[in-house]
């Protein structure tokens, strides 16, 4: 099952409940690198160095109620 929320902007927030993964991606442009920087967290870039960010085994890092009530800030 996937949770899908779109902001004003093309960023999009995407839960895979099967592979227990939150990812945060800032628009879709094509993926050329990729790194994990913490294990389970994994970066991965675009040809003009913008980030998407995955969380793998999310179930181990929030609860499913804190999964549905997320929270943002813009400045």
């Amino acid at each position: 099952m996937y949770l899908r929320v779109e902001m004003e902007t093309d960023m999009k927030i995407t839960v895979d409940k099967e592979s227990d993964a939150l990812y945060f991606r800032l628009d879709e442009t094509k993926i050329v690198e990729s790194e994990e920087v913490r294990l389970g967290i994994i970066l991965d870039f675009d040809e003009n160095d913008r980030v998407g960010v995955e969380f793998l085994n999310i179930s181990s890092r929030a609860t499913e109620d804190e999964l549905k009530t997320m929270e943002f800030q813009s400045a």
